[in-house]
C-alpha cells in the first residue's frame, strides 16, 4: 500500500503533531510509520521518489502556463466518463512536451489510469509503428511485429476495452495519423483519456477533440522575465534600465516568443562573461544583426560551438529521440570515435565531461537523471532540437540509420555517402552490408532491443562481411548493448583498429579466444552478461582505459606478471579475486595509479570464525579470514589517490558477507562514493574517512558501535545508506550541529535498532528519509521531519509501537 502527502500541509501543522500521533494510534491515518506490510512515502509535488542511484530532490513545478496545466490536470483526473480527445497545440519550442510529461509523471494521474502509454513521434510515423509502440508500453504481447496492421488494431482494441486508459501521443503532424488512432481506441465510457501535442494547424483542428489548450509564445515582457530567470534566478537582473530595454527587444525579435529560443540564447550567453559590453560581441555578429527573416537561433547557437563539440552534440542524435543516454557509455564512445580534442596534462575524460557540461550549459542537452553525488548519469539530446539536427547528421554522412520505413523516414536504403557509422534499429541482416559503401565502415551501433528468446545470429555474418576477403575490418566501435546473445565471430580479433566493444545486457557465456589480439581496444563493457572468465591476455591491452566485468575471475600466469598492466586504466568494475589469484595480482594491479572507478569482490576460502546474528526475521552469518595477500590489495587500494568511486564486498564461498579488510581511506582525496559490505572487524574513526566523501554506503557491516556520532563529522557527506545489519545496536544518536550536507538518509533492515533520537541542528540541509525494515524502532525525531529542506518521508515493512521524539 502506498499513499502519500504533501510536506508542506506538515509543516503548517508541526505544532499539532502529537495530537496527530495519538489519533494513528486510535486508528485515523497520519504521519506515523504505517503498522501494516507495505509502504508510506509522503513528498512534495506528487512526484514519486524513485529507486535508483540518483538522489537530488524534485524541483518545484515550474511552469510559465500555469492555468492551462491545472486546467488539464482537472480534466484528467475528472469523473467524467466519455473518453475525450485532447489537443495541446503550440509553435515549435513553446514546452507543449515538457508540460505535458510533467502531467503524464504526476503521481495523481498515474493513479487514475492504471494502463498508461507515452509516445513521442519521429516526423512522419505510421499508424502501424503507433500501434506496436503503444501494445510494448502496455502489455506483454509477443511477435507483435509479425502482425498485419488489421491484427494490430484488433489487438489493441481489445485490450483496451478492458483498460481504463491514458495515451499521451508528442507531436502528431498528420490528420490522418489522429484520424486512424482514433478509430482505434474503443470507448467504453469509463473516464479514459488521449492527449494529442501537435505543432501543426491541421492537426490542432481535428474536428473530434474535446478539448484545445494553444500554447501561445509569450509577450515581450514575458520573454524578458523568463530570460533573467533562466540566466540570474532569483537574484534578478544587474543591469541599467537602458540596457534591460535593449536586451527585451533583442530577445522579442531574435527568440519570436519561444521559451525554447530564449533558453538557448540565454545558454550561449552564458559562456561569456555577465558583462552586457561581452554580449553585445554576440548581438553585433552578423548573422545576429542583420535581421534576416530566415535567421535562426537554434542554427546561431549550434554554429557557436567548436568543430569537437559540434560533431558531439550531432552524435546523440544516433540515439532514439527521448531515449536517456547512459553518460558513461556517450563519454566512451565520443573517446573511441576520435572525437576528443587532447590537451596537454588533461585526462582525456576530464575533457568529454567538459564538452557535456558546456552542452547543457547551453541548454542544448538535459540531464535526465543524476548520480547521488551529483554527477550526470542520463542526458538526452532537446527533443524540438532532435528534429532539427537528427536529419542533419544523416544529410551530412555522420552516420546512417537502418531501420524500417514506418518508423523514420530518414531512413535509407541506400546513403548518399560511403557508410562510416551504421547505426541498426531493425534487423541487421537486412542491410546491404557488401556494397562498396560499406568499404571504410568504422561503427556498428545496435539498437535492435527485440525479443530475449532467439540469439542474434544475424551479427555474426555481419561482422565476417565486414572483416571480408582482406581479412580484417576498420571498426573502431561495436556497440551491441542490450542485443540478445549476439553471435560474435572467432576471427573478431581480427578488427584490430577496435576501440570500443560493447556486450553490457547481452547475457553472452562466452568471448572468441581471439579477444586478446584487440590491442587499442580502449573499453570493455561485458557487465550484466554470464561471462566468468577472460584470457589473461587481456592484460596485452595497454591502451585499455574501461574494463567493466560482472564478477569476473582474470587469470594471471606468474611468470608473465612482470610485463603486464593496462596502466591507462581509469575503470576497473566487477573483479572478483580469491585466495589463489590474490598472490598473484598484487603487482599487475601495483601497475595500475590512475584508477578512478574500483569494484573488486574477494572471496575467501576458509574460515576462522563464524558469527551468527538471529533476529525474530532474519538469520545473517558472516566468515572471518584473514590473508597477508588481501591485505597487500588492501595497502594498494589506499594508494589509488585518483579514485573517486569505489565498491569492496567480502564473501565466502557460499555467498555469505565475510569479514572486510579495509585501511584508511584518509588519502583518498577524490574518492566521492565508498560502498562497502562485509563485517568491519573494527569500526573507522571519521578521520581515516575520504576527507571529500559524498556518498556512503555500508551493508552486513556488523558494527557494534554507533557510527553516527563519527559519520557526522563528515563536512561533505550527502547520502548515507546504512543498509541491512549495517549497525547492530539498539540505540543510535544524531549529535547537534552534524551531517552539515547530507541531504538523503537510508536505513534499511536495522532490525535491532530502537530508540533513535536526533539533536537540534543536525542534517540542516535532509530532504528525503527512507526507513525499510526496522522493525523494532520506536520513534522518529521530529525535529527532522521539522527541518526547512525536507520533501520525503518513505516508510516500508514497519510495525511496533511508534511515536514522534524531541529530544
Amino acid at each position: 500500500m502506498v499513499d502519500s502527502m504533501n510536506v508542506r500541509r506538515l509543516k503548517s501543522k508541526m505544532n499539532g503533531i502529537s495530537k496527530e500521533i495519538q489519533e494513528w494510534k486510535e486508528g485515523k491515518p497520519s504521519l506515523a510509520l504505517a503498522p501494516v506490510q507495505g509502504s508510506y512515502a509522503m513528498n512534495r509535488d506528487e512526484q514519486p521518489w524513485q529507486e535508483s542511484d540518483g538522489y537530488y530532490a524534485p524541483k518545484k513545478e515550474e511552469t510559465i502556463f500555469k492555468k492551462d496545466v491545472e486546467k488539464l490536470v482537472k480534466q484528467l483526473t475528472s469523473n467524467s466518463k466519455p473518453l475525450q480527445i485532447i489537443l495541446v497545440f503550440g509553435e515549435v519550442g513553446t514546452g507543449k512536451t515538457a508540460h505535458v510529461k510533467t502531467i503524464y509523471n504526476k503521481l495523481e494521474v498515474k493513479n487514475k489510469f492504471p494502463c498508461h502509454a507515452f509516445v513521442i513521434l519521429t516526423t512522419k510515423c505510421s499508424i502501424r509503428y503507433l500501434m506496436i509502440t503503444i501494445l510494448q508500453q502496455v502489455t506483454s504481447l509477443k511477435a507483435k511485429d509479425k502482425l498485419k496492421d488489421e491484427d494490430l488494431m484488433v489487438k489493441l482494441n481489445e485490450f483496451l476495452k478492458g483498460q481504463k486508459y491514458l495515451i499521451v501521443v508528442i507531436d502528431v503532424k498528420s490528420s490522418g495519423l489522429l484520424k486512424q488512432l482514433k478509430d482505434v481506441l474503443p470507448d467504453t465510457n469509463n473516464g479514459s483519456r488521449v492527449v494529442i501535442t501537435t505543432p501543426d494547424e491541421e492537426v490542432a483542428s481535428f474536428p473530434d477533440a474535446t478539448t484545445h489548450y494553444h500554447f501561445k509564445p509569450l509577450d515581450m515582457e514575458d520573454g524578458l522575465k523568463f530570460f533573467i530567470k533562466k540566466v540570474w534566478g532569483v537574484k534578478g537582473i544587474p543591469f541599467a534600465g537602458d540596457v534591460i530595454e535593449d536586451l527585451k527587444n533583442k530577445i522579442a525579435e531574435r527568440c519570436k516568443g519561444t521559451p525554447l529560443r530564449i533558453i538557448m540564447l540565454a545558454g550561449l550567453l552564458s559562456t561569456r562573461k555577465m558583462m552586457y559590453e561581452d554580449w553585445l560581441s554576440v548581438f553585433e555578429q552578423h548573422d545576429f544583426a542583420a535581421k534576416s527573416p530566415s535567421f535562426d537561433i537554434l542554427a546561431f547557437c549550434y554554429n557557436d560551438l567548436t568543430p569537437h563539440v559540434k560533431l558531439c552534440f550531432l552524435y546523440l542524435g544516433l540515439f532514439r529521440k527521448g531515449f536517456e543516454i547512459p553518460v558513461r557509455r556517450l563519454f566512451r564512445l565520443w573517446l573511441a570515435e576520435g572525437y576528443v580534442k587532447p590537451s596537454e596534462g588533461v585526462i582525456l575524460e576530464d575533457i568529454v565531461e567538459g564538452y557535456l557540461e558546456e552542452l547543457v550549459k547551453r541548454n542544448m542537452v538535459e540531464i535526465t537523471k543524476r548520480r547521488s553525488d551529483g554527477t550526470p548519469k542520463r542526458c538526452r539530446m532537446i527533443g524540438v532540437l532532435y528534429d532539427i539536427f537528427m536529419p542533419k547528421g544523416v544529410e551530412i554522412g555522420l552516420f546512417h540509420l537502418h531501420q524500417t520505413s514506418d518508423e523514420n523516414p530518414n531512413a535509407t536504403t541506400e546513403p548518399r555517402f560511403g557508410v562510416r557509422r551504421v547505426v541498426e534499429y531493425t534487423n541487421i541482416k537486412d542491410y546491404p552490408s557488401t556494397k562498396p559503401f560499406n568499404q571504410n565502415l568504422r561503427s556498428y551501433i545496435s539498437f535492435n532491443g527485440r525479443k530475449k528468446d532467439t540469439p542474434a545470429e544475424e551479427v555474426g555474418t555481419f561482422l565476417e562481411r565486414i572483416i571480408g576477403v582482406r581479412g580484417f575490418g576498420l571498426l573502431r566501435v561495436l556497440d551491441l548493448e542490450g542485443v540478445y546473445r549476439p553471435q560474435l565471430p572467432e576471427n573478431l580479433g581480427s578488427l584490430y583498429h577496435l576501440r570500443y566493444l560493447g556486450l553490457r545486457w547481452t547475457f553472452l557465456d562466452t568471448l572468441p579466444s581471439s579477444l586478446g589480439d584487440l590491442l587499442y581496444l580502449e573499453t570493455l563493457d561485458i557487465k550484466h552478461t554470464h561471462i566468468t572468465a577472460l584470457p589473461s591476455s587481456i592484460w596485452n591491452m595497454k591502451h585499455l582505459r574501461h574494463l567493466c566485468l560482472n564478477g569476473v575471475r582474470l587469470d594471471i600466469p606468474v611468470q608473465s606478471t612482470r610485463h603486464r598492466a593496462p596502466s591507462q586504466l581509469q575503470t576497473l568494475w566487477g573483479l572478483f579475486v580469491d585466495e589463489k589469484i590474490a598472490r598473484k595480482i598484487g603487482l599487475t594491479l601495483s601497475r595500475m595509479t590512475n584508477l578512478r572507478k574500483l569494484d573488486l569482490t574477494r572471496q575467501s576460502s576458509s574460515t576462522v570464525k563464524t558469527t551468527t546474528i538471529t533476529t525474530a526475521t532474519t538469520t545473517t552469518t558472516t566468515t572471518t579470514c584473514h590473508s597477508s595477500s588481501y591485505e597487500e590489495i588492501g595497502l594498494w587500494i589506499s594508494s589509488l589517490s585518483s579514485l573517486r568511486s569505489l565498491r569492496l564486498r567480502s564473501k565466502d564461498k557460499m555467498g555469505r558477507p565475510s569479514e572486510l579488510i579495509v585501511k584508511p581511506f584518509s588519502s583518498l582525496v577524490n574518492l566521492s562514493q565508498l560502498y562497502l559490505l562485509g563485517s568491519l572487524h573494527k569500526s573507522i574513526d571519521w578521520y581515516q574517512m575520504p576527507p571529500a566523501l559524498k556518498v556512503l554506503t555500508l551493508s552486513v557491516s556488523h558494527l557494534e558501535k554507533d557510527p553516527m556520532p563519527t559519520l557526522s563529522q563528515l563536512p561533505s557527506l550527502i547520502v548515507l545508506r546504512l543498509l541491512a545489519a549495517s549497525y547492530v545496536g539498539e540505540e543510535m544518536c544524531c549529535p547537534e550541529n552534524g551531517f552539515p550536507a547530507l541531504q538523503v538518509l537510508k536505513l534499511w533492515k536495522l532490525e535491532r535498532l530502537k530508540i533513535w533520537t536526533a539533536h537540534g541542528g543536525t542534517m540542516p540541509n535532509l530532504h528525503t528519509l527512507d526507513i525499510r525494515c526496522c522493525r523494532e524502532l520506536e520513534e522518529i525525531p521530529v525535529t527532522l521531519l521539522q527541518i526547512q529542506s525536507f520533501e520525503n518521508l518513505i516508510l516500508t515493512n514497519i510495525v511496533g509501537p511508534v511515536s514522534g521524539s524531541n529530544p
